[in-house]
């Protein structure tokens, strides 16, 4: 590589650093999570780090049962652990900290924009590569989901390495490639279950594609092998929740029916909000660009794994019943970069042109963007909590977002000694979401009281009006305005983007004590 490509390469590459950066300081990272499960992925690594660091490894049942019953924000058994097993050594070196939990999504955030680049820079050359990184990386989902704890982006930059090493071994052959593309969809799966889309990939460049040089039928059957192993936890955590998993994907209620002309557009009617109307006009371009060489026969293997990518996960999503506009981020990224790929086919200078247009049209959207959203209260409320909670005595903490208050009060106390409960667990059953299912209590007042002294309940933390419409949270909201046991000691506003039931933390204390 000559000296002026290198640089080039440089700064393409610091120019996607330099907006992974942006994305971690314009993100919350003051335990003021907005979205709901966020505060849970933060909890999970934390947990991790204090196993490792407080002696789970001593009894590790007991240290999680233990755990649990301290913060019952951890849900590790639910989500595939890779994202916060990687996330231990940074929570270790800086401590635990929502800002630290962010951090590693950011981290995630460059290495998808990396192996995006590298994806791109031999047809697009390395400037064209890194702009068309950056108006993929600046697009309004990636935007979002790239300054919240959560586990689509990490996936997805997970996914993105896999694919270029499968470009690579469909190029070269060799399996050294062929090893690595299947390791690295396996740790996809561990980060997101729903990276499976990608398996028919996977699976067609082993078995039916033509190539120049294909590995060994033992080698291939060696790479399926190992994906299958290091994917296998998340695969047998997608078994125990069979049940659940199962309703998600074809029966969520208020979902269109798989047949229909509604649910297969689904997605699409998405794109306007997702992608705004200039990256639609470059997409349908450099489609027609991939049709156009598809007809041809003359489809580079990048591009056809690209566009193998961006089918099985278009597929793939529409067919499961929950729907969400974030579910099909990878179909969205593998989209974009099919289509960036396309307009170079169409012409060298088209995409020189055209790509870094695009890359600044979004980068002054994302200027113009409001702030990323937020919800605080819940850190003051731990920290009062904290306060005014005896020894050894626990806190009740009753609302939607019941995860930001259990993160902060590890986080941002050092009440080690106290413990939190969950109203919505006490008191009502939730099958993962309300709209699967609710099972209420049954409970009246007196039960409550006694059912909270059992408990070693001696502070609570209430959001008006949560699960109101339930019978027992009703007798609960009841006891509260009583007085009696515990009375109302602070009220402590929340701000952000609220939902509308949301707008005040109310601190209770036993009275009797």
């Amino acid at each position: 590589m000559s000296l002026a490509r290198r640089w080039r390469a440089a700064a393409a590459l610091a120019a996607i650093a330099a907006l992974a950066l942006y994305y971690f300081h314009s993100a919350p990272t003051d335990g003021d999570f907005w979205w709901y499960d966020a505060s849970r992925h933060a909890m999970n690594g934390v947990f991790l780090r204090d196993f490792l660091l407080d002696g789970g490894l001593r009894d590790p049942f007991q240290f999680a049962r233990d755990y649990y019953q301290r913060y019952p924000a951890v849900n590790v058994g639910f989500y595939p652990p890779l994202f916060y097993l990687s996330a231990v050594p940074l929570l270790v070196l800086l401590g635990a900290s929502h800002a630290v939990a962010q951090a590693m999504v950011s981290l995630y955030a460059l290495l998808a924009g990396a192996m995006a680049w590298l994806l791109l820079r031999r047809q697009l050359g390395p400037l064209t590569a890194g702009a068309a990184v950056l108006a993929l990386l600046s697009l309004a989902p990636f935007a979002l989901w790239s300054r919240q704890v959560q586990l689509d982006v990490p996936a997805i930059a997970v996914l993105l390495a896999s694919s270029w090493a499968l470009t690579r071994y469909t190029e070269q052959g060799g399996r050294k490639w062929l090893y690595l593309s299947a390791v690295l969809l396996g740790c996809a799966m561990l980060t997101r279950v729903q990276a499976v889309f990608a398996v028919p990939v996977m699976g067609y460049f082993l078995f039916l594609h033509r190539q120049p040089a294909p590995a060994p039928l033992r080698q291939r059957l060696i790479a399926l092998a190992l994906m299958g192993c290091v994917a296998a936890p998340a695969v047998l955590m997608a078994a125990y929740f069979a049940r659940v998993n199962q309703t998600l994907a074809t029966a969520v209620p208020g979902m269109p029916g798989l047949w229909t002309f509604e649910n297969w557009t689904w997605y699409v009617r998405c794109l306007p909000q997702q992608f705004g109307w200039p990256c639609i006009a470059l997409v349908l371009a450099g489609l027609a660009g991939i049709v156009r060489a598809a007809w041809q026969r003359r489809l580079p293997p990048p591009a056809l794994v690209l566009l193998a990518f961006t089918v099985c996960a278009w597929v793939f999503f529409t067919v499961v019943s929950n729907k969400d506009s974030r579910f099909n981020l990878p179909g969205i990224a593998f989209l974009f970069l099919t289509a960036a790929y396309g307009l170079s086919l169409l012409g060298a200078r088209l995409a020189s042109l055209a790509l870094p247009a695009l890359a600044l049209w979004q980068l002054v959207q994302l200027a113009l963007m409001p702030p990323v959203p937020f919800v605080a209260g819940f850190k003051q409320a731990a920290q009062v909590a904290a306060q005014l909670t005896p020894a050894r005595r626990n806190v009740l903490i009753s609302a939607h977002r019941d995860g930001s208050f259990i993160f902060d009060l590890r986080t941002a106390t050092t009440r080690a000694d106290i413990g939190v409960r969950r109203a919505d667990k006490l008191l009502v059953e939730i099958a993962i979401m309300r709209g699967i299912g609710i099972r209420d209590s049954g409970l009246g007042k007196p039960e409550i009281v006694r059912l909270l002294e059992r408990n070693r309940i001696d502070t609570i933390v209430a959001q008006p009006g949560y699960l109101a419409d339930q019978p027992a949270m009703d007798a609960f909201e009841s006891m509260l305005r009583d007085g009696t046991p515990f009375r109302l000691v602070r009220v402590i506003p929340m701000s952000g983007k609220l939902d509308k039931p949301e707008k005040e933390l109310l601190v209770y204390s036993r009275s009797a004590r």
